[in-house]
Parts: structure tokens; sequence; C-alpha cells
């Protein structure tokens, strides 16, 4: 048995607990939360620390396999330019692969994160997957828009998701890039595949730029450009939406991720969270500003009922893989927004939007949820400083 004490516990489904006590067993399950109010009595075999502690963070978007690309530099703006120079660095030998993998993974862990929703197009990160104790939700990603090669992309998706379902049964589904890098026949094969899984979940990049909605549109703009100047064979949309091609193409029993939705608009986002059975916005502030400099509408977001949850994005997209810095970004640009709010994202809405709420996302008797300290916590304004330090105690 091993007791863990801070000047505040927050269990994230109740108030923080001043002074308050977590005892878990061997395992790291929690089998008591003590509340000894302001009055702190110290407890035998107690560790107490500095700082607050919180539940094990939940990285709701990620793309571990990139982690090679850190400090991707971009020679043109905006996600056009970004998906060019991401295509142009992916001829990398699997040793240097390798090992950026094990190093975001191990960041990773060391920074506070328990569980991550990882989007894959390779098996690159499999093996060192099976070494860790974080929990990974293995989403295998098919994108392509020229309509000849959707049976062979469709097919080559399915031999990779037999791979992780071999060693992950119940966290690997197959998923769409997004809603304008697809052919209509490979989202016909995507989407009856997911009609068949009756307790799928899909992640699906979301209104992450307004060349999304041009092409969507009218078929023109920056991702017309880039699918033509590739060479790529493509029919171009006309008269459609994000919002409209994830209706026509996705069930609404499928437990839906959408990531960034930095263009959305909220009335398009309420209409989805109508149609699905559950929906998911997942943002990720750090690569937003870096691809498109700007962020998601979050507050009106959440003050209309939406379900928020956060990730990092990959390393050629953010600095680091901590969560921490991503609640910083937030809070740091909706002061109105306060860091209850934010850690729930961060925590217990990643969690449900995985399934794994009952084990994850709060401190509760009988969760094994990791416990992460924050130090350098602002106790006068409750809130993390640019100072805080996330470091994961189990």
């Amino acid at each position: 048995m091993k007791r863990f004490g801070a000047n505040y516990i927050f269990p994230v489904n109740k108030p923080p607990i001043q002074n308050g006590i977590i005892e878990t067993d061997d395992n790291g399950i929690i089998i008591r939360i003590i509340e000894p109010n302001s009055d702190f009595q110290e407890i035998h075999s107690t560790q107490f620390y500095n700082g607050i502690i919180v539940p094990g963070f939940v990285n709701s978007h990620c793309h571990i396999e990139l982690s090679h690309l850190k400090g991707l530099k971009p020679s043109k703006p905006g996600i056009a330019g970004f998906i060019e120079a991401v295509t142009n660095q992916r001829e990398v030998s699997q040793e240097i692969i390798s090992k950026s993998i094990t190093n975001a993974i191990s960041q990773a862990q060391l920074s506070g994160t328990v569980a991550i929703a990882d989007i894959c197009n390779t098996t690159s990160t499999l093996p060192l997957k099976l070494k860790s104790d974080i929990y990974f939700h293995n989403f295998i990603e098919l994108f392509g828009i020229n309509p000849a090669t959707a049976e062979a992309t469709f097919g080559n998706g399915l031999k990779i998701y037999s791979e992780f379902k071999k060693h992950f049964p119940e966290s690997t589904n197959l998923t769409p890039h997004s809603t304008y890098s697809l052919s209509k026949p490979l989202w016909n094969k995507i989407s009856n595949h997911l009609s068949e899984v009756p307790l799928g979940i899909t992640s699906v990049h979301y209104g992450e730029s307004m060349a999304e909605y041009d092409f969507l549109a009218t078929g023109s703009g920056p991702l017309f450009h880039r699918y033509s100047n590739a060479n790529i064979q493509f029919i171009p949309p006309k008269g459609q939406s994000p919002y409209s091609v994830i209706i026509q193409n996705i069930p609404k029993h499928t437990k839906t991720v959408l990531v960034h939705a930095t263009f959305a608009e909220l009335e398009e986002l309420k209409s989805l969270n109508g149609w699905f059975n559950q929906l998911t916005l997942v943002t990720c502030p750090e690569s937003n500003l870096i691809i498109e400099n700007t962020l998601p509408k979050l507050d009106k977001f959440e003050s209309n009922g939406l379900d928020i949850a956060i990730g990092t994005d990959s390393l050629a997209s953010a600095s680091s893989l901590s969560l921490l810095n991503q609640i910083m970004i937030i809070l740091n640009h909706f002061p109105a927004i306060d860091f209850q709010t934010v850690l729930r994202w961060a925590t217990i809405n990643g969690a449900k939007a995985l399934n794994i709420d009952k084990k994850y996302g709060t401190l509760e008797v009988g969760k094994k949820p990791g416990l992460v300290l924050i130090e350098q916590f602002d106790f006068s304004n409750m809130r993390p400083t640019d100072k805080s330090v996330a470091k994961r105690l189990i």
C-alpha cells in the first residue's frame, strides 16, 4: 500500500480536496481517498508533495509514428503546406523512426500521460507500444483521393488493422483521415466497415483549415493545387462541406471524435452533436497555432455543452507531447475558462471518448487512473503557471 498527499487533490469528478491523501495498492488501484479538510494531519508512510495531484492525462489525438519529424518547418503556410512537408519527409530509416518513437513514448509517460489515442498509417509503433504501460487506442488511418487506388488502400489498411488487432483487440479501429482526403469509393468501403462494428470509434480530422471548406464546396483552393501538383488523379468535389461528408459517411451509432474543429462554426457542431449518439471534439491548440495560427472557439463550444478533449497532435507540429503544455496554451488564450474545466478535458472527457472511463480519468476508489503531480501551482488563482511541471507519480 502507498499513500500520496499534496496541498490539493483534484479528483475531477468532485471539488478539489485540500491536504487530501490518496491510498493505492501496489498495483496503483485507488483503495481510499482521505479528506482531512484544511487541518492537515500527518498519516504514517505518506509521501507529501508541494503542488497538486491530478489523474493521469489522456492524450486524445497523437501521431506517435511521426515523432522523427520533430522541428519540421514547412516552406508553405496552412494545412496544404504542412501535408506537403510531412509527405516529403516520410522516407527515413527505420532505426531513426524507432528511436524517435521510443523517446516520444517515454516523454509522454514521464510528463503524466496514461493513455493515448494514436493515429497509425504503418505498424512502426506496434512493437514499441507493447513494451509500454501507456494505454493505446490505435486508429488505423486511411486516406487516398484517387478513386483508382481505393481497393488497394483499403486492403493495405485492413492488413495493418489486423496486425494491431492481434495485440490490441479492444482498442483498434479503422478510421478516415479527414473529410477532404478520401475518394468516394474509399469512403464507401470505410462506411460499410463502420456499419458492421457496433461499438466502433472513429477519429477524423475535421474543420482544421478554411482550405478544407473551400475544397469541398468548390473543388478549388490550396488543397486542389496540392493534389494537382503531386500529380494525383482525383475528382474535385463540389457543393459539399465537412458537415455533409461526415453525415453521409459515418453511421450515427459510431462513437465519433472530431479533431481540431479550428474553423468549425458552433451551429454545425451542435447539429453533429445531435446526430451522433456520442460526439467528442478534440483540440490540439499548439498544432493549430503552428499550422493555421488560430484556435477553435473553445469557450463557445464548452458553454454550449459540447464535449471537448485534448490532444497534442504529432511532434511535427508540437514542441512536446506534454498535455500540461496544451492546458497552459488554452488557459492563456481563454482566461474565462477555468483550470478545473480544462483538466476535465485532459482526463475524463478523453477517457469517455475512448471507452476507458471505468479505469481512467478521475480519482475514485477502484480506479487505476495514474497519479500526476503538478508543481509550481498558483494556489491564489487555482491554476498552473508557465513554470509549472507535470510529473507522473504512478
